[in-house]
């Protein structure tokens, strides 16, 4: 039960309640009177929303366009939710509209659902039939009505003609007003100009009625983002062996990598979705190194993580999915398959990535991961860490990447420079010892300097005119007593290759520029091999 209007209300009634007369917005009292052993509880909006959403998620098995509705107005399935379902295109995947729908129902029944079902032209007039369309006799002397109705194209128009105006989904205060005044068919509406509509009932009147007659588009949102990228199996009867799922995650491989080759695609990351018999789902998701449509190195991405699914009652259907994808031209290889790419052979491409692959998928793609060029010449910055499956990689073809570093750059760098002591002559030359880590180095050769400038436009290192007094307020207390400062100078680097008496070779820079009173850090960067 449920509060409407200050009073106390009936929200949902099961079969036997149904027989003893009762329904959805009756009030308590009148309700305890028809049946006074009658038990209630409190009606749970949380819960029925989530338990909305989940069946809103199994629906997928029928199409990837599915979305809750919670506008459970209605005279006759008051509080009730809907699920839509958008299946064009997909319906001929279970034999026909009708045969979804008996489908359909069937598993909701088996999952305890009393459900209802339509399809129809729009969304607005499927809803309008399941929940006012009023059976024949001898149909309505049985106190039973259809479970679901399929109604057929350019008929949609006829049939809401005669079904009441609470079919626009509207508010209640709204559909009394128009029953006040003789508009109780949505017949009754559709000759009426739109203007004179909105100006009497608002738009809400006009816009519900062009959208049921499929004059005005009625987007649906779906619960998660729809890709047109999917194949599905359904089984007529649950499917328990391993080698059975293998063989069906195989094919489903298959038919996606066509559909991604058809339209010049390759799949990037991809979900596995097993349906339960008892209303569950399970999801596997897999991420790939490069983008890909290899049907047997897609499919090997799950079968190896099978043993994970639990299903004691099998699976009803399955679903492949790839959710994220990039544009994968044809490529030309050599008639011996050792052609190059990129002066590496496609071969040994084809066999990292597959590797990537098998690591990221066993361990994780987070424990898996590249080096990316970025387009810096700050050392540290130059390149970044990345995941394999990481849906942006490209490989850098900007002309900075192609010109040759102008000095060696040492294998190994230092998460991040460490300071260090340094003697120096200035104000150019290199450093003659320095301690490090508690350790003293003595110099005995040095190349260098190689100067690299900040990037100013990353560093906030700009330089603001300044103010009509000469001085520039952004600066820092020592700037607007030494006019010599400069933030980009005193942020500069020079770095030197230093080697001391062991041959042991360093990567070594100073930061900033000798000015009187102020001395430049030294720092180490990077150790050569």
């Amino acid at each position: 039960m449920r509060e409407q209007s200050g009073r106390q209300v009936l929200h949902a009634v099961n079969a036997p309640a149904v027989k003893a007369g009762l329904y959805a917005g009756l009030s308590l009292t009148d309700a305890r009177a028809l049946l006074p052993e009658l038990k209630t509880s409190e009606a749970d909006a949380e819960a029925e929303t989530h338990a909305l959403g989940r069946l809103a998620d199994w629906c997928s098995r029928y199409s990837p366009w599915t979305a809750p509705d919670h506008d459970g107005s209605g005279a006759q399935f008051a509080g009730a939710g809907s699920v839509w379902l958008d299946v064009t295109g997909c319906a001929h995947l279970f034999g026909g509209e009708t045969a979804l729908m008996r489908d359909l129902i069937g598993r909701l029944d088996g999952l305890g659902y009393a459900a209802f079902a339509a399809i129809a032209d729009t969304p607005g007039a499927a809803w309008a039939t399941v929940r006012h369309l009023q059976e024949e006799p001898p149909a309505r002397h049985s106190r039973r009505r259809r479970r679901w109705y399929v109604v057929g194209r350019g008929r949609s128009r006829d049939l809401l003609a005669a079904l009441p105006v609470a079919g626009l989904r509207l508010p209640a205060e709204t559909v009394a007003g128009l029953q006040a005044i003789g508009m109780r068919c949505i017949g009754d509406l559709m000759p009426i100009p739109r203007a004179a509509l909105a100006d009497r009932f608002g738009s809400d009147v006009a816009d519900r009625l062009d959208q049921a007659l499929g004059e005005r588009p009625e987007p649906v949102s779906p619960l998660s983002p729809a890709s047109p990228w999917t194949a599905l199996a359904a089984f007529p009867e649950p499917v328990g062996k391993l080698e059975d799922i293998i063989e069906a995650v195989r094919r489903l491989a298959t038919e996606l990598t066509s559909t991604l080759e058809a339209d010049g695609r390759g799949a990037r990351r991809l979900v596995l979705a097993f349906y339960h018999p008892d209303g569950n789902i399970d999801r596997l998701e897999a991420g790939t190194s490069r983008a890909s449509r290899n049907a047997s190195n897609l499919a090997r991405l799950f079968t190896d993580r099978l043993e994970r699914i639990d299903a004691p009652f099998g699976i009803d259907a399955l679903t492949l999915t790839a959710t994220t994808t990039e544009k994968l031209e044809a490529a030309q290889t050599a008639l011996d398959r050792l052609g190059t790419e990129g002066g590496e052979s496609l071969r040994d491409n084809a066999g990292v990535a597959a590797l990537a692959d098998r690591l990221g998928t066993r361990l994780g793609s987070r424990s898996v991961a590249r080096l990316t060029l970025q387009e810096s010449h700050i050392p540290e910055r130059a390149s970044v860490a990345a995941s394999v499956t990481a849906s942006t990689h490209t490989r850098p073809t900007a002309p900075w990447c192609a010109r040759a570093l102008p000095r060696p750059r040492p294998l190994r760098l230092l998460s991040r420079p460490e300071e260090i002591e340094a003697v120096a002559p200035v104000p150019d030359d290199p450093p003659v010892m320095f301690r490090w880590r508690k350790q003293v180095f003595r110099i005995e050769r040095a190349d260098g300097p190689e100067r690299i400038a900040p990037e100013w436009w990353n560093d906030g290192l700009g330089e603001p005119p300044p103010d009509e007094s000469g001085v520039d307020e952004t600066t820092t207390d020592e700037s607007k007593t030494d006019p010599r400062a400069n933030p980009i100078q005193d942020s500069v680097r020079d770095y030197y290759r230093v080697e001391d008496r062991s041959g042991r070779r360093f990567w070594v820079y100073r930061e900033g520029v000798y000015r009187p009173g102020k001395q430049p850090l030294w720092y180490m960067h990077g150790v050569f091999g």
